[in-house]
């Protein structure tokens, strides 16, 4: 019988990055803590802006859509110099079932865990419309319309995207 040796470092378990993952999950709640409100305020707010311009892109059909997504209002709970006491609810609602979505197939992947395909279908669906709506948003701010579309469609892709996944990766386990 012979008698083989191990390296020590395959003797150990492996770690899942110990206190430095720990570390870096403690610092990912931080940031959502601290900036992800505002950060996702300002996403929102440019998917719901967007929707309106592309709604009014579609002539009569556009605006009746537009008029009967917005007709449903909450009051804004800051004032702002601008910006109308009130938002629409219906395309808010949409925001979060965005970030929602977004989340949960970044929390999944992440994880290494199966995503249901209908799950996925209805995120990925869910985050184009995002995506278009926050380019088209984000081309309603004067010294970006001047960049033009790339700077839309590259500002877009952190507006859309970072805060659900950096809130999926501070889930996954």
């Amino acid at each position: 019988m012979a008698v083989t040796s191990t390296p020590l470092h395959s003797a150990r378990p492996a770690q899942s990055g110990g206190c430095a993952l720990l570390i870096g999950k403690v610092g990912m709640w931080l940031t959502v803590a601290s900036f992800g409100g505002i950060f996702w305020a300002v996403n929102g707010g440019f998917s719901v802006i967007g929707l309106g311009v592309l709604a009014s892109a579609f002539n009569t059909a556009g605006q009746l859509f537009w008029a009967a997504v917005s007709s449903l209002t909450f009051p804004v709970p800051v004032r702002v110099s601008g910006l109308p006491p009130t938002q629409p609810l219906i395309p808010w609602i949409g925001v979060i079932a965005a970030s929602l979505l977004q989340i949960s197939v970044s929390w999944l992947k992440l994880s290494r865990r199966s995503i249901p395909v209908p799950l996925l279908v209805t995120a990925i669906l869910i985050s184009i419309y995002d995506y278009v709506t926050t380019v088209f948003g984000l081309g309603t701010v004067s010294w970006i319309a001047l960049i033009g579309l790339p700077a839309q469609l590259l500002i877009a892709i952190p507006l859309t995207f970072c805060l659900e996944a950096a809130i999926g990766f501070a889930l996954k386990r």
